[in-house]
């Protein structure tokens, strides 16, 4: 009776060894599968990081969506595969590659729509492991007429809206794609997204930044520097002559002359225009600073500097560098310029290196620069250095056959609306007598403030500064409803007469026989007539 039990306990113990066994067998064939699960996920998703930094390199969407695609088809195992962006009802395929990588003409012909349609209706990722199989896509004719098995979609979203759609499937193989798959494909298809994003971000700077040179070309092309009088011609003549050249070039003139916009139409129709136009307004910058700013300095090179910096030579290398009230530069940094100018090098602060720039100068003043030079307040050698092409610019005063031009070119640029502002014949004739010492920018800050004054469009004497009123003739400032007909006809008359003789002036070169004979007039009658109005024909000899 012992032996039996003894027996049966062995038994026993017989099969709880080899259960044990089974289950530790089974615990090491689950521990192995999820291990291997594991591993291919964390493969997944390593690659997926690889991919990540790959496409995000990519700044044209053209090659994005090619190497997007190429990784896709290598990471799936897929027959076939096809980015596509959506363009209102149509998908426009941007790329479509079977499994060699080779592409695929007509690819709208190959691919189930039915999928597609579903991923962008519902915005999800769709997966099928066996699609002829599957009871909703399994009988799409697409499906059917392809022989399709492994079918895998997701969207492309940017900002929440499907933009796009990754495609792949396989006519061979079934459950070549899993949920593990599905889920990678739309992590990679998110990380396309931010790529595409960027791409497109940087399309629409670049296409900005083409726009704005488009609109600074067109901006201070020489024809569209307002102007027509004899002075302004002959400068306009001289900036044509100068511009493609890289002499420096000195401009001269009064405050509010347009001297800057003269620098920009100097850079912008020379071969440098595509490179930077650089301005410093030296008299706007400290002394101690002036060095700095035009040279740069080095970490460290003084208290404050807390890291380096370039300064404006080295910005505008290859371009144009303005300098601005050049009078006004210290003497210490007047000697270090005219180094730049003689050798091309410029040494930062703080560096014991120099650096090679090159650089057109261009440089203004409203001073006489050759009376500073004589009075030992600007340096000689470097005054002669940017006076190789000096171009001086009249004051306003001495231009009014310009005037009325500016005032209709402020008035188109500061009209309120559509219509352009009228400006009376009373208007006009104060507008022109005005001596304007604050030239241009004097005149366009009145006509801008007659705007905003003015009612039902029409800008007459009263929405003029009273400073033009008061220098007025007394003729000029009767109101409109007191004059008679034959005082507005005489007004009317006085006005063209004045306008036609500038003119005959100017065609003639001040020539006063020639003119007269032009003007069907005897050279006393003639000649009268430009001392009742003022007019010196000594002011369009010039032109000739």
């Amino acid at each position: 009776m012992k032996k039996a039990k003894d027996m049966d306990e062995a038994l026993f113990l017989e099969k709880v060894k080899e259960h044990l066994k089974l289950a530790a067998d089974a615990a090491v064939t689950l521990a192995q599968e999820e291990l291997k699960r594991l591993y291919d996920i964390t493969i997944k998703y390593r690659t997926l990081y690889d991919l990540g930094k790959l496409i995000t390199s990519e700044i044209e969407d053209e090659a994005l969506f090619r190497l997007a695609m190429d990784k896709v088809i290598e990471v799936t195992k897929a027959e076939r595969g096809f980015i596509a962006r959506i363009d209102g009802f149509f998908l426009d395929f941007k790329v479509a590659r079977n499994f060699d990588k080779r592409d695929v003409d007509h690819p709208e012909f190959l691919v189930s729509k039915g999928v597609i349609d579903k991923v962008i209706s519902d915005g999800q990722t769709i997966y099928l492991p066996d699609a002829l199989a599957d009871a909703h896509f399994g009988v799409r004719e697409s499906v059917i007429r392809l022989q399709l098995l492994s079918i895998l979609c997701t969207p492309i979203k940017i900002a929440d809206q499907i933009v796009g759609i990754i495609y792949v499937d396989n006519s061979k193989l079934r459950d070549l794609f899993d949920e593990t798959m599905a889920e990678f494909m739309t992590c990679f298809s998110e990380q396309l997204s931010i790529a595409l994003k960027n791409v497109y971000a940087l399309s629409d700077l670049t296409k900005s930044q083409q726009e704005l040179e488009k609109q600074l070309r067109a901006q201070y092309r020489f024809q569209n520097i307002i102007g027509s009088s004899p002075a302004m011609t002959k400068i306009l003549q001289n900036v044509a002559n100068v511009a493609d050249t890289d002499v420096p070039v000195l401009i001269q003139g009064e405050n509010g002359t347009g001297k800057e916009q003269i620098a920009r139409a100097l850079h912008y129709n020379s071969r440098r225009s595509a490179k930077p136009l650089v301005t410093l307004h030296c008299g706007a910058i400290p002394e101690s600073l002036v060095e700095s700013e035009l040279f740069g300095h080095e970490k460290g090179a003084y208290t404050g500097a807390v890291s380096s910096k370039k300064g404006k030579f080295e910005l505008a290398n290859g371009g144009t560098i303005f300098l601005d009230e050049i009078a006004d530069m210290p003497p210490a940094i007047q000697v270090k310029l005219l180094r730049v100018l003689e050798e091309m090098t410029f040494t930062p602060l703080g560096s014991e290196t120099s650096r090679h720039c090159d650089v057109r100068v261009i440089a203004a003043t409203n001073r006489d620069v050759q009376k500073m030079v004589d009075a030992d307040l600007f340096r000689m050698d470097l005054y002669y250095r940017l006076n190789v092409f000096c171009i001086k610019l009249p004051p306003l005063r001495e231009r009014p056959e310009d005037i009325l031009l500016l005032v209709e070119h402020f008035l188109n640029k500061y009209k309120k609306g559509d219509k352009i502002p009228h400006v009376t014949d009373m208007a006009k004739q104060v507008l022109q007598d005005y001596g304007y010492p604050g030239n241009i920018r004097q005149l366009e800050n009145i006509i801008r403030r007659a705007i905003i004054l003015s009612r039902d469009n029409v800008i007459d004497i009263q929405h003029l500064p009273p400073e033009l009123c008061e220098t007025a003739g007394s003729d000029i400032l009767q109101n409109t409803q007191s004059q008679t007909f034959q005082e507005r006809k005489k007004r009317i008359i006085t006005q063209f007469e004045k306008e036609e003789l500038r003119r005959i002036l100017r065609q003639c070169g001040g020539k006063i026989r020639e003119s007269a004979r032009t003007a069907g007039m005897d050279v006393k009658n003639f000649s009268e007539k430009l001392r009742r109005y003022g007019i010196n024909y000594k002011d369009f000899k010039e032109s000739s």
